[in-house]
């Protein structure tokens, strides 16, 4: 072997000793950037929750071979809410973490906006979610707006009330003496008519009707606010 053969192979071993370490910084996954990924997945899945969350850290000392597009997801058999985990993993590069997350659920409910009398029917400009500081509260509150939107009141509150289950009811979509439209049906007919209504009801509670023929019938209140006879 030459000497000159012998000063390029002492060279390439030279390089390759300076060059391999870099590789393989290079090649290790950034655990900070699986950390955010994480965070960003349970921030997703709980923006439409009343909750905060405090996630674990990975252990500094991990050295795992790059990935891409690392999976985030709720490790099998996790319930999204108190003590959880989440699986970080790569199948490509071969590898798979356990991540802890502590999740705290707020307690809220529902209040009025503004002065609320019996009868009203509520839209979302009258309701709005609170935060509840004491579990003696939470008795019969609502805590989801839809549960409050759309249905009446039963007797009047003053605005910042707490609104309970039982201070509402479905909105009458019949009313005494309204004329109302009845559909009768039975087997292979249909057929509709008018009359007057003999009383309040709500969707789907039962209400007699008056005919123009005199004859009382009993019906069924739909969400349009006409009546079903069944025959």
């Amino acid at each position: 072997m030459t000497r000159m053969q012998k000063c390029l192979i002492a060279l390439w071993v030279l390089l390759a000793a300076l060059l391999f370490p870099l590789k393989l910084m290079a090649a290790t996954q950034n655990l900070a950037v699986l950390e955010q990924a994480a965070r960003r997945f349970v921030e997703q899945e709980l923006r439409y929750r009343p909750a905060t969350f405090t996630l674990g850290r990975l252990d500094a000392r991990l050295a795992l071979p790059a990935c891409e597009q690392p999976l985030v997801g709720w490790s099998p058999g996790t319930s999204p809410s108190g003590n959880a985990s989440l699986d970080l993993s790569c199948p490509g590069a071969g590898w798979s973490l356990r991540l802890p997350v502590v999740i705290a659920e707020k307690r809220v409910g529902v209040v009025a906006t503004r002065p609320l009398k019996a009868g009203e029917v509520l839209t979302p400009a009258d309701v709005r979610l609170a935060e509840m500081n004491s579990p003696v509260l939470g008795q019969n509150v609502l805590n989801r707006l839809d549960q409050a939107i759309g249905q009446g009141m039963k007797s009047s509150v003053p605005a910042g009330a707490w609104l309970r289950s039982f201070m509402l009811q479905q909105p009458d979509v019949v009313r005494t003496n309204q004329r109302v439209r009845v559909v009768a049906q039975g087997d292979g007919f249909a057929v509709n008519a008018e009359g007057t209504a003999r009383g309040n009801a709500a969707a789907g509670e039962p209400v007699r009707v008056r005919m123009s023929s005199g004859r009382v019938v009993s019906g069924v209140a739909q969400d349009d606010g006409s009546v079903r006879v069944s025959f």
